[in-house]
């Protein structure tokens, strides 16, 4: 009697059923993969393009308060303005164009000697935007702004420096930035324009009680699947700079985060 005849074993038929429900379900698995993983990234984008706005928009907030700030006995003398803002203008001295506003802010400070004698400082901050720098993969540069900010301290013969201590010439905040508006208030909230410069407004300077910060930031990869709405109409934001809100049309897939804040000028205009 043979001892192998009452052995059973899988025939081809079942193994190949066996490698295609296998197959069928390592195909489930990576589509539902993908989909979390996506939307895991768009998730992610808006986070770090919200909290790249934020951090900037509170960078700001805090320098902008402290312009015109300055010690009850701090006697230097210096006649820039505490704020200065110019549209649509870039670099450091507002002679580069850009899409977005410059703004300049003037404060005091106060340090201390060998002896602990108070010696009192004055620095001008500056914000300002430029093209990016980022290359893309064809040897072309991204089409967005990068804001800058230069820190600069006035010396003992009145002139303004980047190389001395507590100073810096200009540092790359952050790229992806779409636009920056600065408006100026007066007391009453009411915008005062043109911006108060040498040749316009120069007498109201000293009237600016607010500034209103207007920041709009972009993903820095695509987030949305086409660069159309689901009912196949064109995708469109609101320009920060437009008071009837016109829409304007986009035809790439970015995301892009709006932060609106106004901050006090507290220190301008005090005795």
């Amino acid at each position: 009697m043979n001892k192998f005849n009452n052995n059973s074993g899988v025939t081809l038929i079942e193994i190949l059923i066996g490698i295609v429900i296998s197959i069928i379900i390592m195909a489930a698995m990576f589509a539902s993969y993908t989909a979390i993983n996506n939307s895991y990234s768009q998730v992610t984008d808006k986070a770090k393009a919200s909290q790249s706005g934020r951090n900037i928009m509170g960078m700001m907030i805090r320098d902008i308060r402290q312009a015109g700030f300055k010690y009850f006995e701090d006697t230097i003398a210096n006649s820039d303005e505490p704020v200065r803002i110019t549209k649509d203008k870039g670099g450091v001295n507002a002679t580069v164009d850009s899409d977005c506003d410059h703004i300049r802010i003037v404060f005091g400070d106060v340090s201390y000697d060998a002896s602990g004698d108070e010696v009192y400082e004055r620095y001008r901050l500056t914000y300002f935007c430029l093209d990016s720098e980022i290359e893309l993969p064809d040897g072309t540069n991204e089409l967005t702004n990068a804001i800058y900010k230069q820190k600069e301290k006035l010396d003992n013969s009145g002139d303004w420096q980047t190389n001395i201590n507590g100073s810096y010439g200009p540092q790359l905040i952050t790229d992806y930035i779409e636009d920056l508006i600065f408006v100026p208030k007066d007391i009453n909230g009411k915008e005062i324009d043109p911006a108060p410069t040498n040749s316009e407004n120069e007498d109201k300077v000293y009237d600016i009680r607010s500034v209103e910060v207007a920041l709009m930031t972009r993903s820095v990869k695509n987030f949305y699947k086409s660069d159309e709405q689901l009912d196949g109409t064109q995708r469109s934001i609101i320009g920060i700079e437009d008071d009837d809100n016109l829409m304007e049309d986009i035809s790439d897939r970015f995301l892009r985060e709006t932060f609106v804040m106004s901050v006090s000028t507290r220190n301008i205009g005090l005795e």
